[in-house]
């Protein structure tokens, strides 16, 4: 039997999402939670292909996912500090909501033909639903990102204030007091040092 150009077209887009989202999986830079995530969104897209019923709409949700995951990423990957908690705990919210998609779609390949006839709507609003609740989640992560980005900045900033108060304090020292200041600093280190030696 013949592919038509939308099953080719799908069937091309899901190929190009794996090697994406197996690409994450092997990457060193990607979290535990993040991978996770991967690895049930590979197996929702696995499931959307044997889906026959609403195919249109798990296969919908599984790209989403896919490109979810993506999005995550590409925001994620080249995040010079460690992420704080609240992006995380948004990533592992994200791979809780994967996992009830992938169980959903689990339960939809069981059915039957009169289960399947009977469920139709409901399953198809169950859809509607998980598309909203991807939206929302997707929203909320990029919003808790940036809110810990800016956080981030602001912390920085005030480090920052402080390191040059405290240059612009030593820079107005006289000779003397920044003598004493090196003679205290020389102090410590020589006491901390003498605690350290081993007794003869």
């Amino acid at each position: 039997m013949r592919r038509t150009r939308s099953t080719r077209l799908t069937s091309d887009a899901f190929a190009a999402a794996r090697v994406a989202l197996n690409a994450i999986q092997a990457s060193t830079d990607a979290f535990p939670p993040l991978k996770s995530a991967v690895s049930a969104v590979i197996v929702v897209l696995e499931l959307s292909e044997k889906a026959k019923s609403n195919k249109k709409g798990c296969e919908h949700i599984a790209k989403r996912s896919a490109q979810l995951v993506q999005d995550i990423w590409r925001q994620t990957k080249d995040f010079d500090v460690a992420l704080p908690a609240a992006v995380k705990e948004s990533i592992v919210h994200i791979k809780k909501l994967f996992k009830e998609i992938k169980k959903f779609f689990e339960e939809l390949i069981k059915e039957n033909l009169w289960e399947r006839l009977a469920r139709q709507d409901r399953n198809k609003s169950q859809i509607d639903e998980y598309g909203r609740l991807l939206d929302e989640a997707m929203l909320h992560f990029s919003i808790t990102l940036e809110l810990s980005l800016h956080r981030l900045h602001l912390e920085s900033a005030a480090a920052d204030r402080e390191r040059h108060a405290a240059v612009l304090a030593v820079s107005r020292m006289s000779e003397s007091e920044r003598l004493q200041l090196l003679t205290r600093i020389s102090g410590k280190g020589m006491s901390i040092w003498g605690s350290m030696r081993p007794y003869g």
